[in-house]
């Protein structure tokens, strides 16, 4: 077994917000699909465990982020990091997160705005 909480929702009712935990037991590291619904233009998704956080915004590589540890230290991944679903591969409103973000034995909580 791998992922062990995975809630989402529309935070107050609004239109294109969610948010989210996950919580991955000790099996190893997984990758992870979510459907929010809609196309966002910024995604955050943190490692409340380790205090690592990554940031996805509109007009950057895809996949790629920000990425900042608890030292403060930011860096820019270009292969490490969510994919945003496209129209065109029929999988818009999907975010892809690799399992090089989803380590074993953490907590993340994530969020997708518009």
């Amino acid at each position: 077994m791998a992922i062990t909480v995975n809630t989402q929702s529309q935070a107050g009712g609004v239109v294109n917000f969610a948010t989210g935990v996950l919580t991955n037991d000790a099996g190893g590291a997984v990758a992870v699909v979510l459907n929010v619904g809609f196309d966002p233009r910024t995604f955050r998704i943190m490692n409340v465990t380790d205090s690592i956080s990554y940031e996805w915004n509109a007009g950057m590589t895809n996949p790629g982020a920000t990425k900042q540890v608890l030292a403060g230290t930011r860096s820019l991944q270009t292969t490490e990091g969510p994919t945003m679903g496209t129209a065109a591969l029929g999988t818009l409103g999907q975010i892809s997160i690799p399992a090089t973000i989803i380590l074993a034995s953490k907590t993340f909580v994530w969020e997708a705005t518009t």
